[in-house]
């Protein structure tokens, strides 16, 4: 029997999918220039096919649910994956428990603005190796871009990488496996996996990446303060008073006859749960009922593993990939 999400948690439901779906023909008030206008898309990506899919596999270290709980959640979850007929991949890591939970979690999809959060970190790690903090400038546009999702200002700042050369260089001591950038200089089409998601959280929310803790902490206040018609997602597991950082992508893309992609990644902190949890998506029919798969993937999740005592060593997960992927 699948088990019910608890009320007091779930701040975000259906109801906020069939809210968003009223944005359609609305820009956001307050945006700031440069800004897309929400539902139409929020990320500049390039144009091309689908990159293929591949089996589940498990895709974290640490402490997996039971077998038969971890089946019976796999189960639920490909129900979901039969009932929307959209592709996805979730990775979640419980850091109080050690716990974790992943499908198709090697799994590429393109990022949309999911990127943004990489091309943050990068750029932090970049002003570290010229040996200077970021400018008044760059910190101003790294605002932009995370909390209000500003495509323009992404693009001034990827160029500061060196575009492709730049991501492939920092995406080693990320320690990503599965993640391409655009061959052709596209932020948005950049292409990745679950995994590597929680790996860059994993690098932002606990000390064992290679950015600094002032680093970290810059970042970190940017996610926990986007604009609230972004804050969908992840946050629909936070209960009232929880830390919640988030960092969504949205886009419909032409190359998949106007599909849409549809992809959250964040931090949610608890008295009782400390997740880390990465949600990316393709082929929705729509904006809202993407958000709306999204929720119910990681309120899913994250009830089962709630429901499952484990041990309480903070901090169990490991970075690379699982032996055997």
């Amino acid at each position: 029997m699948p088990r019910p999400p608890s009320a007091d948690r779930r701040v975000r439901s259906v109801a906020t999918a069939v809210l968003v779906a009223l944005l359609v023909a609305t820009s956001l008030p307050g945006a700031l220039p440069g800004i897309d206008a929400v539902p139409h898309g929020d990320a500049r990506i390039a144009q091309h096919a689908a990159p293929p899919r591949q089996s589940p596999s498990t895709a974290l270290g640490g402490t997996a649910l039971p077998p038969d709980e971890r089946a019976a959640l796999t189960e639920r979850v490909e129900a979901l994956d039969a009932r929307h007929a959209a592709g996805f991949g979730i990775a979640v890591q419980d850091l109080r428990t050690g716990t974790t939970f992943s499908h198709h979690a090697h799994q590429r999809f393109p990022t949309a603005s999911v990127a943004k959060l990489t091309v943050i970190s990068m750029l932090l790690m970049s002003a570290e190796e010229e040996g200077r903090a970021l400018t008044e400038d760059e910190r101003d546009r790294a605002e932009r871009m995370i909390r209000y999702s500003d495509n323009s200002v992404t693009d001034a700042l990827y160029s500061r990488l060196g575009f492709t050369d730049g991501f492939r260089r920092h995406s080693r001591r990320l320690g990503f496996t599965g993640t391409e950038p655009d061959a052709g200089g596209s932020w948005g089409a950049t292409t990745t996996t679950a995994a590597d998601q929680v790996r860059l959280l994993r690098a932002l929310y606990t000390d064992e990446g290679p950015l600094s803790e002032d680093d970290r902490a810059h970042v970190r206040g940017l996610m926990e303060s986007v604009v609230p018609e972004q804050a969908w997602g992840v946050s629909a597991v936070a209960a009232p008073g929880d830390t919640v950082g988030v960092k969504n992508g949205w886009t419909p893309n032409e190359s998949d006859g106007g599909a849409w992609i549809i992809n959250s990644v964040g931090y949610v902190r608890g008295p009782d749960h400390e997740y880390l949890v990465a949600v990316l998506s393709d082929g929705h029919p729509g904006y809202a009922p993407g958000i709306e798969l999204v929720e119910e993937l990681v309120t899913e999740v994250t009830d089962a593993i709630e429901a499952t005592p484990g041990p309480r060593d903070d901090l169990l997960l490991t970075t690379g990939p699982s032996p055997g992927t």
